[in-house]
C-alpha cells in the first residue's frame, strides 16, 4: 500500500506530496487539470521507461518518492533480502530523472536496477487504463488472476515444491550425467595407461638403480681390462707382481724380526697384515670379474630405463612417483563405476520426482478449469450492471512448457458485442470499457490481493445507475486494499473514503498542478461542480449532499 507519494518537477507538477490511506481513493478535477500526470508518476515508479514529453527541463530533477508499506508483501520481503538491502515494514522508493532521459532507482538509499524496481512494483502497484503495460494487457498474470480466485492454494503449494524438487533433481541428473560422460571419453585412456604401468610394474628408487648398471655395462669392457690388469699386478710372475714382491720382502724381514727394537718388529707384523689384504683385494677383483651381472644385459635395461622416461613424462611426474600414479588410475577407475551407480540411482529418482510433478500438473489443471468456468459465470453476471451487458467473458486455458505454475497458460478472452469474435483482453480500444472488464474480474477474483489498485477513465462513457454500480464495486474492492480511482463521475467520487482534488493555476504566466485533499464542505462542493458544472447552483449541492446521504 503506497502511504505517501511525493512529485516534484514532472511536466507541469512543481511539488505535490499527498497521504493516501486504505480504501477507495478519488481523484478528481475539471477536464486537463492534471489528473494523468498522476498516474504518471505511479507508472514511473513502477520503472516504466521514461517518455520524451516526461523529461524535466535542462538543469531539473524529476523526483518521484513512495513511502510504501510491505508488511503484507512476503514476496517483496524475500527480494529485497536477496538484494541485500535493510528494510522494515515501509520501505522508501525513488526514481530520479535527468533533463537528458538518464534515471536511476532508489530502494532505501540503495542504488537497483529498473528490473528490481519493476519486480517490486508489480507486487504493489497495479495500473488499469488504456494504454497501461500493466494488470490485464499483460497475459502472464492471467493465470495468477484465475489462482486467486481459486481455493487451491494447498495444491499450488505442493505443485511448486515438487517443481522445485524435480528441476534439483533434474539438476543433479544433468551434472552428474555431464560427470560421468566426461570420464566415460577417459576410461579407455586410464584402462590403457594402467595396463601399461602394470606392466612396468614400477619400483621407487629402481630407476637410479637401472641408471648405475646401465653406466656400468655400457663400460663393462673398460672396467674389465683395467681390473685384468690391476690383477695381473697383483699376482704375475714375471716380472714379480705386487703378491709375489711383499712376500719375497717378508721372508727377508722375517730373518731380522728377532733381532731389531719393538716398534721395527710391529711394522714387519703390520706387513704381513697388509698381505693377506691384498690377497682379499686379489680374489675380490678375480670374483668380480667372474660373476654373471644378474643376467641383465644393456638392451634390457635400456629398454626399461626408457620405458620408465616416457611413462614419466607423458603423465608429467617424477619416475619415483610412476607407483603413485597407479593408486591413482585404480581410484579413477573405480570413481567412473561409483558415478554410473549414482547416475542410475538419480536416474530413478528423476523419473519418480517427474511422476510426482506431473500427477500434481494434472490436478492442479483440472481444478483450474472448473474454477475458470465458475470465474467466467461469475465476471459475465456482472457486465450487465457495468453497462458491458454484450460483452461475453471466457476464460481460454491451453497447454504450455511446463513450469512451477504447472502446464497450462492461461489467457482471459472477451468479446464487447455479439458479432464480434473472442479475442484477448489487449485488443480491446476503448480505455473505458477496459477498466470496467477489469474492474469486474478483480471484484470477482481477487479477494486477498494486497497491491494497490489504480483505474483511468473507468467511468468513460457512462452515467447514472452504471456508475453507481461502478463506484459501489470500487468501494467493495477497496474494503481489504488500496484503489485509486481517475474520475469524472459524481457518483463514484461520493464513494471515496479520501478525495482528492487535483486543479491547474496560472501564476505568474506559470501553469502549476496542485493537488488538494478535500473533505466536508469542499468535498460536497467539488460532487456539486462535477454534476452541475461551472456554475455550481444551489440545487446541485443538495443533490451532492443526498448524494453522500445514499452512501454514507
Amino acid at each position: 500500500m503506497i502511504r505517501h507519494l511525493s512529485i516534484n518537477n514532472l511536466m507541469l507538477v512543481d511539488k505535490i506530496e499527498m497521504d493516501i490511506g486504505l480504501g477507495l481513493c478519488v481523484l478528481t478535477g475539471e477536464t486537463g487539470a492534471g489528473k494523468s500526470m498522476i498516474l504518471e508518476s505511479l507508472e514511473l515508479i513502477s520503472g516504466r521507461r521514461i517518455k520524451p514529453n516526461s523529461r524535466p527541463d535542462s538543469g531539473k530533477k524529476t523526483v518521484i518518492t513512495a513511502l510504501i508499506d510491505i508488511s503484507d508483501f512476503e514476496e517483496i520481503k524475500e527480494l529485497l533480502t536477496r538484494q541485500e538491502i535493510n528494510f522494515e515494514d515501509e520501505i522508501i522508493i525513488k526514481r530520479i530523472i535527468e533533463s537528458d532521459g538518464k534515471s536511476k532507482a532508489i530502494i532505501n538509499d540503495n542504488i537497483v536496477g529498473l528490473n528490481t524496481l519493476k519486480e517490486i512494483s508489480n507486487y504493489v502497484i497495479e495500473v488499469h487504463s488504456q494504454f497501461s503495460e500493466q494488470g490485464l494487457l499483460d497475459n502472464s498474470t492471467h493465470i495468477t488472476t484465475l489462482d486467486e480466485f481459486g481455493d487451491y492454494k494447498i495444491e499450488l503449494k505442493q505443485l511448486s515444491k515438487m517443481w522445485r524438487e524435480y528441476k534439483e533433481t533434474q539438476k543433479q541428473y544433468i551434472d552428474e550425467n555431464t560427470k560421468s560422460e566426461n570420464i566415460k571419453n577417459q576410461i579407455d585412456e586410464y584402462t590403457h595407461d594402467l595396463k601399461e604401468l602394470k606392466l612396468l610394474s614400477p619400483r621407487k628408487g629402481e630407476f637410479s638403480e637401472l641408471e648405475k648398471k646401465r653406466k656400468f655395462l655400457k663400460n663393462s669392457r673398460k672396467i674389465r681390462e683395467n681390473i685384468t690388469h690391476v690383477i695381473d699386478n697383483f699376482l704375475r710372475e714375471e716380472p714379480p707382481g705386487i703378491e709375489s714382491l711383499i712376500t719375497k720382502n717378508i721372508v727377508i724381514l722375517d730373518q731380522i724380526k728377532g733381532l731389531v727394537d719393538n716398534e721395527t718388529t710391529k711394522d714387519i707384523e703390520k706387513l704381513n697384515s697388509i698381505s693377506l689384504e691384498i690377497s682379499e683385494i686379489s680374489k675380490m677383483f678375480e670374483n668380480f670379474l667372474s660373476k654373471e651381472n644378474d643376467g641383465d644385459s644393456l638392451e634390457e635395461i635400456d629398454d626399461r630405463v626408457t620405458s620408465y622416461k616416457r611413462i614419466a613424462q607423458k603423465h608429467s611426474i617424477n619416475v619415483d612417483n610412476l607407483e603413485i600414479k597407479i593408486n591413482e588410475l585404480e581410484r579413477d577407475i573405480r570413481l567412473t563405476e561409483e558415478s554410473k551407480l549414482s547416475l542410475e540411482n538419480l536416474a530413478k529418482e528423476l523419473k519418480v520426482n517427474q511422476e510426482k510433478y506431473n500427477t500434481m500438473c494434472e490436478k492442479v489443471s483440472t481444478i483450474r478449469k472448473r474454477s475458470a468456468e465458475l470465474l467466467d459465470k461469475k465476471i459475465n453476471t456482472e457486465f450487465p450492471d457495468l453497462k458491458l451487458e454484450n460483452a461475453k467473458f471466457k476464460t481460454l486455458i491451453q497447454e504450455c512448457e511446463r513450469t512451477e505454475l504447472g502446464k497450462d497458460k492461461v489467457v482471459f478472452n472477451i468479446r464487447t458485442n455479439p458479432k464480434s469474435k473472442m479475442g484477448e483482453i489487449r485488443n480491446i480500444s476503448s480505455g473505458g470499457e477496459l477498466c470496467r472488464i477489469a474492474l469486474a474480474i478483480k471484484v470477482t477474483a481477487e479477494r486477498n490481493n494486497s497491491s494497490t489498485m489504480v483505474f483511468d477513465e473507468v467511468d468513460s462513457g457512462i452515467g447514472g445507475a452504471v456508475s453507481t454500480a461502478v463506484g459501489e464495486r470500487l468501494r467493495k474492492l477497496g474494503e481489504k486494499r488500496q484503489v485509486m480511482v481517475v474520475t469524472h463521475s459524481p457518483q463514484v467520487a461520493s464513494l471515496g473514503a479520501s478525495h482528492f482534488l487535483v486543479k491547474k493555476r496560472i501564476l505568474e504566466n506559470n501553469i502549476a498542478i496542485e493537488v488538494q485533499k478535500i473533505e466536508g464542505e469542499e468535498k460536497t462542493t467539488e460532487i456539486a461542480r462535477m454534476l452541475s458544472g461551472k456554475q455550481i447552483t444551489q440545487e446541485a449541492i443538495q443533490a451532492a449532499k443526498k448524494l453522500m446521504e445514499n452512501f454514507f
